[in-house]
């Protein structure tokens, strides 16, 4: 029988690059979001509200949705999603508005004060990039960003395939 080191060495060697992808993939998003938390500490933004901000505006620019959008763009429950909007509001960062087409839905809206907290989110976002990607060369920095499209693309259609 294989020791524990001989059979990490045999796994190393048959590919395990191939395995490690989801933990290196987690691990450095883990480690990126806690340098940016830091950076937005004194801004006095959360992890958990600037996300929200963020998803609002990548996904619909004029940064109206409903909780229940946000809420599945954030893998998070609606109640959940409330109470973070309802924090967001408070903040002055978002705003409520009913719905054109429908009153008894809500959007959700970022203000212009949540628009200049999403302008220093990016800048801080640029700052960080530059510091964290210094001395990875354009041609890993292109091969990374193919690779993990093409894996981001794959996994939605799975997700996709998988409700029918």
């Amino acid at each position: 029988m294989a020791s524990a080191p001989q059979r990490q060495a045999r796994g190393r060697s048959q590919g395990s690059s191939e395995f490690r992808i989801g933990f290196l993939v987690h691990d450095v998003s883990r480690l990126r979001q806690t340098l940016f938390d830091q950076a937005m500490k004194p801004h006095g933004v959360t992890r958990a509200q600037w996300w929200a901000l963020a998803q609002l505006t990548r996904y619909d620019p004029s940064g109206g949705m409903t909780q229940a959008e946000l809420a599945r763009l954030l893998g998070l429950g609606k109640v959940a999603v409330g109470g973070m909007i309802d924090r967001l509001e408070a903040a002055g960062l978002v705003v409520r508005k009913a719905d054109a087409a429908d009153r008894r839905i809500n959007r959700v809206y970022v203000t212009a004060r949540g628009s200049r907290v999403l302008d220093r989110m990016v800048a801080v976002g640029r700052d960080l990039n530059r510091s964290v990607l210094r001395g990875v060369s354009r041609e890993d920095l292109e091969a990374t960003d193919r690779v993990l499209t093409a894996l981001g693309k794959r996994l939605r259609g799975m997700l996709d395939g998988a409700g029918e």
